[in-house]
């Protein structure tokens, strides 16, 4: 019996086994990767090669000074029959020695300044950001002729126009 009960077993592991399809085996592997390597190589040279290297920026070594944030300026600039309301808040730049309590007397002075250059923009000047790095350069040459002259760079932190 022990035959028959040998027999039994090996037929139903046959039974429980999956049948071979005949497809597959280490063919149905390595042939998707060979097309896979392919198409990204021919994808590769079709793009041109090798992305272009970034060349390194100069950047200049000399640390900046203090920088002292403004209040915020609110302006209203009239636009034919509509007024709009901007609100602009700036940080001044100081040159790398200077000094901050050397130049806390100059605020209300770069508060007027400021606020006089505002009103004098059309609110398109004030709404376009083509035009912000010329606000900034205006800015920062108003300041240094009201004798603020330790102003190194002019930073527009916040601006909103409505």
């Amino acid at each position: 019996m022990s035959e028959d009960e040998a027999k039994k077993a090996a037929a139903a592991a046959a039974a429980s086994a999956p049948a071979k399809s005949g497809r597959g085996g280490p063919l149905a592997l390595i042939i998707p990767a060979i097309l896979a390597g392919g198409a990204a190589f021919g994808g590769a040279r079709i793009s041109g090669g090798p992305p272009p290297v970034a060349h390194p920026v100069e950047v200049a070594a000399e640390m900046p000074g203090p920088t002292i944030s403004l209040e915020p300026f609110l302006v209203t600039i009239p636009d034919g029959a509509r007024a709009h309301v901007v609100k602009l808040t700036v940080a001044v730049e100081l040159k790398h020695l200077a000094k901050e309590e050397e130049f806390k007397p100059f605020i209300p002075r770069i508060r007027d300044a400021t606020l006089t250059y505002l009103r004098s923009l059309s609110f398109e000047e004030a709404s376009s950001s083509d035009h912000l790095e010329q606000m900034r350069t205006d800015i920062r040459e108003r300041l240094k002729t009201i004798g603020a002259t330790a102003v190194e760079n002019v930073l527009i932190t916040d601006f909103v126009t409505q």
